[in-house]
């Protein structure tokens, strides 16, 4: 192949490449004004400031609900605090003394809880051992 084949071949690559470009830009310019018109529309402005207040609202009820469930946990999380500190509060005085008669008579109270208990610890014994450990070494 000569060097002036070579040479007017790569000037027609770069004139049908610069005809693409050229094309391309055109494109994107004609697309972009399209976009611009549509975006300078008083009525469809006025579509997307609506929709803005529409999710406005959604997001206020939302921000509400929200803090109302988490309100919630927090009131249960708090009695569930307060109940388990009782328990150890109760626990630790019928270790002294004076407090066996309240642990006998709390225990009476209370006879589903241990038997609950004993269940959960045998259905814990039941269960087979996990594996440790992977694949032995050769």
């Amino acid at each position: 192949m000569s060097d002036e084949s070579w040479e007017e071949q790569f000037r027609q690559f770069l004139r049908k490449t610069g005809d693409d470009f050229r094309r391309t830009g055109e494109d994107i310019k004609a697309e972009a004004q399209k976009l611009l018109d549509a975006a300078m529309d008083p009525e469809k402005q006025q579509r997307v400031r609506d929709r803005l207040n529409d999710l406005t609202v959604w997001a206020r009820k939302t921000a509400h609900g929200v803090a109302g469930a988490v309100e919630d946990a927090t009131s249960k999380a708090q009695t569930a605090l307060h109940r388990a500190t009782d328990k150890v509060t109760e626990a630790s005085d019928a270790s002294s003394p004076a407090g066996e008669a309240h642990a006998a008579a709390s225990a009476a109270r209370k006879p589903a809880a241990t038997a609950k208990k004993g269940r959960r610890a045998k259905s814990k014994a039941a269960k087979p051992r996990r594996k440790v450990g992977g694949k032995r070494k050769k």
